[in-house]
């Protein structure tokens, strides 16, 4: 049988020392973002910092960044100074990687929301340059920052937010419309990292009933929903785009208003071929009804849209491996929460779910509890073929104790990691269990690992393949510790 085995920090002293950092000791100021960064194709890369310094003016902040790479080598590190501006709170997105570019983005806005625009950056790994600031106004690029005396005015009036993000060795503008705007946009533009426009795409629907979404971008392909509404009647497109050219690939008809469900899914493209796989709820003009969950589906599209498979699963096709009405309800009221579907090379598919229910207490309330995670395992032919139970303790109070997962041996198999806080006999104590569960060779291993420490709190983030990073600190800033540790999966 395959058992994971966590190497523990004591046996980490032999192995090299670039596999440990001290955040404390990459840079100074207030850490403002601690991340990884991945690549196109979603593996690890490394872990961008990013630490706020003293202010340099009133208009002016300054930032320190530090880039380790996947086995935690500092790679890259550099200053840049961006422009404050007074009542407007600023963020930065999560970096975005793009060959040996990372896009960096700055959101900013005020309390009501109106005030609200995007700047970005490009930094270049392979000498570690940062450019200047650009933003999107009125299809142009435009360099440097906006004027500090009229930007609040120029922005109210302003009806989207232009907001770049990576694909294909580029980045596409997506409008967002903000809450004043009347119309929705219609229009996608590409940009190279010259900031050299390449291409537009045009809905073409009318602007106030008809809007687009961004789905999925994977490779060369681009996923958006499109909802129209023709009168009475309402229907819901899948469209793939193709990146390189913006020439519409396929436009399948996922939703309209004789539909018998409304669909939630994931997309994940293998080879030509597009699956679609999620749950299904009664059909509503509004979407996909999560307390009206009534199964799971699939659909196989081929590289010009024509449906290879479309298949639903009820709850009540489950009965042979786990009790649950048609209307998705388990012992004591529960229901599934799906956090992951893992679509395997071969079309195989294991849909990660945890039990939750909304319970109340006459001093506290409506609130979540969460128990065991539940697998349930399809074939190709989304033909179910068994119900595994991860047991954990009871939560309370949260959302859920799913952390995050990944695919392993060229998407082959996976893993994903779970929080527990698991009580100790005959105390009311609780400890910080790590659930680790594999899913390798189509047999499925659990491991929990405890972390608990009177000294310090450890956070888990997700690494390169057959590893997890821990990050190890507390109150004191000067211990801010991240260590890899190998997941033995032989």
């Amino acid at each position: 049988m395959k058992r994971i085995l966590l190497i523990l920090s004591l046996s980490l002293a032999t192995i090299a020392g670039a596999q440990i950092s001290n955040l404390a000791n990459l840079a100074s100021g207030e850490m403002q973002m601690f991340t990884p960064i991945y690549e196109e194709n979603e593996d690890v890369y490394g872990y961008f910092t990013l630490f706020k310094m003293d202010k340099l003016s009133e208009n002016e902040e300054k930032y320190e960044y530090t880039i380790l790479d996947k086995n935690l080598n500092k790679v890259a590190n550099g200053e840049f100074v961006d422009v404050a501006y007074k009542k407007i709170y600023s963020r930065y997105y999560l970096p975005e990687k793009l060959g040996n570019t990372l896009l960096l983005t700055k959101r900013y806005s005020n309390t009501t929301g109106r005030v609200a625009f995007t700047s970005s950056r490009l930094l270049h790994l392979d000498n570690n340059e940062i450019g200047d600031p650009f933003y999107f106004e009125n299809d142009t690029v435009l360099e440097g920052n906006r004027d500090i005396n009229t930007i609040k005015k120029v922005q109210r009036e302003r009806a989207y937010i232009n907001v770049p993000v990576a694909a294909n060795n580029g980045y596409l503008v997506l409008q967002l419309r903000k809450k004043n705007a009347k119309v929705n946009p219609q229009i996608l533009e590409f940009y190279n990292l010259k900031n050299e426009k390449v291409w537009d795409y045009e809905f073409g629907g009318d602007k106030v009933s008809s809007f687009f979404s961004a789905v999925s971008f994977q490779e060369d392909a681009l996923y958006f929903i499109y909802s129209s509404k023709d009168g009475s009647k309402r229907k819901k497109e899948f469209l793939q785009i193709d990146a390189n050219t913006g020439q519409l690939n396929f436009r399948y008809p996922l939703e309209h208003t004789n539909s018998k469900y409304s669909y939630s899914y994931t997309v994940k493209k293998l080879g030509e071929n597009t699956v679609l796989t999620g749950k299904i709820s009664p059909y509503s003009i509004v979407g996909y009804n999560r307390d009206r969950a009534l199964g799971l589906f699939k659909i196989v599209l081929d590289k010009n849209g024509n449906e290879i498979l479309k298949k639903h699963f009820l709850w009540e096709d489950a009965g042979d491996f786990i009790e649950m009405n048609k209307k998705g309800k388990m012992e004591a009221g529960y229901k599934l929460f799906t956090h992951a579907y893992f679509v395997f090379n071969d079309e195989r598919i294991v849909v990660l779910s945890e039990k939750y229910k909304i319970a109340n207490n006459i001093l506290l309330g409506p609130h979540v509890k969460t128990e065991d995670f539940i697998l349930l395992e399809f074939d190709s032919n989304f033909d179910i073929k068994n119900v595994k139970v991860i047991e954990k303790d009871m939560s309370k109070f949260s959302s859920s104790d799913y952390l995050f997962g990944q695919y392993l041996n060229s998407e082959k198999d996976a893993v994903f990691f779970y929080q527990d806080y698991q009580k100790e006999e005959g105390t009311k104590d609780k400890n910080w269990i790590l659930g680790i569960v594999s899913i390798v060779d189509g047999e499925i291993n659990h491991e929990k690992i405890p972390m608990s420490s009177d000294d310090y709190f450890i956070s888990p983030y997700i690494a390169k393949e057959g590893y997890i990073l821990l990050r190890e600190f507390n109150e004191n800033s000067d211990f801010d510790e991240i260590r890899l540790e190998r997941l033995n999966l032989d």
